[in-house]
């Protein structure tokens, strides 16, 4: 058995850029170059007494920062132009997986898939439909695969390609606690087959959406029929804030006696903290 090859600082720092869409990457590049030119330009403080220890302490320091910026303003630039070309050749990658998947009827294409192309799918099915989604980095997820973003709310999503057995409560239950903690508006656990009755009656009522991938991802998704199964937590009509009028969102208490519970807060926030309840819309 061969041993799997370490991955370099340089590898890791571009794998987790990489998780940013390319375009971001592309605009932190100049950014960066910009950040660490300043750092290498900085003037060398001058000590009064350079026999004095505590004033060299400054000029070591002063030296040490210059040091990061000059090696900074290349490497920051470079880190990212390399995780923009590997993002931009991931979505790539996520949307022919899609384009390929929707030309088999059923589950039968995202049964015979990988978990990391399970998840890739689901990536580009998420950005099809209008969401900024960030993949998490591998094993650090915290039980999350993908963290979406659309008008100004956070979703969260646990992909789940169980082939034997269906998809249970437990499942269900982690997401809502991470969406809590987090303060996330909604969640999606996106499986292949069916949920446990246990796991649908959980989810009811808590902005949580069971989607069964098969369905939705399919060669019918085209004509519409996979849209009627499409997540609509975020497209539920929402009051405006009753002080300044704004668009409300709905968010997830996240402390408190109401910890747990979804209700409506300004999308101003934290300029405006105007919050309703959901039964008063």
């Amino acid at each position: 058995m061969t041993r799997r090859r370490k991955k370099s600082d340089l590898e890791r720092w571009v794998e987790l850029f990489a998780k940013l869409p390319w375009v971001i990457c592309l605009v932190l590049a100049p950014i960066a170059y910009i950040g660490f030119a300043a750092l290498a330009d900085l003037p060398s403080p001058r000590p009064a007494d350079p026999t004095d220890p505590t004033q060299m302490s400054g000029l070591i320091i002063a030296q040490f920062v210059r040091v990061i910026g000059l090696f900074g303003q290349y490497m920051a630039p470079l880190v990212l132009l390399l995780a923009a070309l590997l993002s931009f050749m991931e979505r790539r990658r996520r949307r022919h997986l899609l384009k390929t998947s929707r030309t088999v009827e059923g589950a039968a294409a995202l049964r015979g898939m990988g978990w990391q192309d399970f998840e890739r799918l689901m990536h580009a099915w998420f950005e099809e439909k209008g969401y900024t989604v960030v993949a998490t980095p591998a094993g650090a997820d915290g039980g999350i695969d993908l963290i979406l973003k659309r008008h100004g709310e956070t979703f969260l999503v646990q992909c789940k390609q169980w082939r034997a057995t269906r998809i249970g409560v437990s499942v269900v239950r982690e997401l809502y606690g991470v969406m809590v903690a987090r303060g996330a508006t909604g969640g999606f656990v996106m499986g292949i087959g069916e949920f446990t009755e246990a796991a649908r009656e959980f989810a009811a009522g808590r902005n949580l959406e069971l989607v069964d991938a098969s369905r939705v991802v399919s060669r019918n998704s085209a004509t519409g029929q996979a849209q009627r199964s499409a997540p609509t937590v975020s497209e539920q009509a929402t009051p405006t804030c009753p002080r300044c009028s704004a668009h409300m969102v709905r968010r997830i208490a996240r402390k408190g006696a109401n910890a747990g519970n979804a209700f409506y807060g300004c999308s101003r926030f934290p300029n405006c903290r105007a919050t309703e309840n959901l039964g008063g819309q």
